[in-house]
């Protein structure tokens, strides 16, 4: 190990695609709502957002209503979620536009639906409003993130886990925008690197993985399912080590692809991790349920991390794990 170095030394800037980054970490989709947290914060929450890039909760072409409740249960090291991709749907989507219009950071979209199309709609609707709005009244949109990988949506892991329904979403998106395309990858398949590949064939930038884990939970009285869904999706410290293995997988398979590793983030060392089986950029879910300051914690820990070990950047650790 180098010599340790002062957290002044330590630049944490990383690019994914074309998209440059403050930090590597960004928020995972569903787990921190910009509103809420603003209307939290003493002080210009727009300007002091501590993630270097804002993932919204998924946005499909209809509203949806989503699972019936109870929709969260919390479980040993981590959570089952059910929400079932609630949201107004994109023309409210937009509508809501003025509410965050002055976030200072890059926004990469999460997008849901049932079929290629609907995926398509969601970005055309989007890219058309982006092209016609007048100057500052819109976020600073820069990417989409296809989420084809939702455990509470049937067809959603339908279509995450083959590759080639996965690769046909990617495929009907592309042609709509030049904006960096991820594609978030479930991790309920045999091999995930079979799906890494068809979608980054079929024109996604990189990808983002993993998802949540297909999840049940009794209610202890009953011994019936305590999700209104029956089951869920498991995130949290307890999807962790499979977690980084899949990451590893991936970015072995696909060393030129950039990588958004997620599930189990609790602290800077884990967001370490993931960079030393080959992410890029981290993102962050299950800890935002934790306490209003995790995020910039996580973000004052990985830099603490990094010059500890005498690494002067996040590329200067990306990959340690997988060399021999």
């Amino acid at each position: 190990m180098s010599a340790s170095l002062a957290l002044d030394q330590v630049d944490l800037r990383v690019r994914l695609g074309d998209v440059e980054l403050a930090h590597p970490l960004l928020d995972a989709s569903g787990t921190f709502d910009v509103l809420e947290y603003a209307r939290r914060f003493e002080g210009d929450y727009y300007a002091a957002f501590p993630y270097a890039a804002y993932v919204p909760k998924t946005v499909t072409a209809e509203a949806r209503t989503g699972n019936p409740a109870p929709r969260v249960t919390e479980t040993p090291a981590g959570m089952i979620n059910a929400i079932g991709l609630e949201n107004p749907g994109i023309a409210a989507w937009i509508a809501g536009f003025g509410a965050w219009a002055r976030l200072e950071r890059p926004v990469i979209v999460s997008v849901g639906g049932n079929s290629p199309e609907h995926y398509a709609a969601v970005v055309r609707a989007l890219e058309a409003h982006l092209a016609a709005a007048p100057a500052g009244s819109c976020p600073d949109i820069r990417g989409y993130e296809l989420n084809v990988s939702c455990p509470n949506v049937s067809s959603g892991l339908q279509i995450g886990a083959d590759p080639a329904a996965s690769a046909a979403v990617v495929g009907a998106v592309r042609p709509l925008t030049r904006r960096l395309l991820l594609t978030k990858l479930t991790p309920n398949v045999s091999d995930v690197t079979a799906v890494a590949r068809a979608v980054v064939a079929a024109g996604s930038d990189g990808v983002s993985l993993v998802n949540t884990f297909k999840a049940m939970a009794l209610d202890r009285e009953t011994l019936r399912p305590f999700l209104g869904n029956r089951t869920g999706g498991l995130c949290g410290p307890a999807i962790k080590p499979i977690a980084l293995r899949m990451v590893a997988d991936v970015a072995e398979a696909l060393p030129d692809v950039p990588v958004v590793g997620m599930g189990g983030v609790m602290t800077g060392l884990d967001a370490l991790e993931f960079i030393a089986c080959g992410a890029t950029a981290v993102a962050v879910g299950a800890a935002n349920f934790t306490a209003f300051e995790a995020p910039r914690r996580i973000l004052d820990e990985l830099r603490a991390e990094l010059a500890a070990r005498g690494l002067r950047t996040p590329a200067a650790a990306r990959g340690l794990a997988l060399r021999a």
